[in-house]
């Protein structure tokens, strides 16, 4: 008897955040960002090093099935800021460390 396995492709994500002073900020922002696919996945309140409170907020969407998976172009790199942040300048989020090939016959 012969067992077949059947694989299903794993949803790959894009990240990014967005870092903002004010709450309306922050809100104008999201709005603009979800109209765009972008999903909120977790914000907080937070003290910067140097005393400032903001916002950050996190957030997901499904990568363009487009890009070839470890090319580099542009995966993991999107960022946006409006206004100064706190602390510093906003980094690209590293790319996953689950990523995998899978082969077809």
């Amino acid at each position: 008897m012969t067992k077949t396995a059947v694989i299903q492709a794993q949803q790959r994500w894009e990240y990014v955040f967005i870092q903002r002073r004010s709450e309306l900020a922050l809100q104008d922002e999201l709005n603009v960002m979800g109209q765009q696919g972008w999903e909120l996945v977790h914000v907080e309140y937070y003290k910067d090093a140097k005393g400032i409170m903001g916002w950050i907020a996190f957030l997901k969407r499904p990568s363009a099935a487009s890009k070839p998976p470890g090319t580099g172009a542009g995966e993991h790199e999107v960022m946006h800021e409006k206004e100064p942040t706190p602390g510093g300048v906003q980094r690209p989020m590293p790319p996953p460390d689950d990523v995998f090939e899978v082969k077809t016959e």
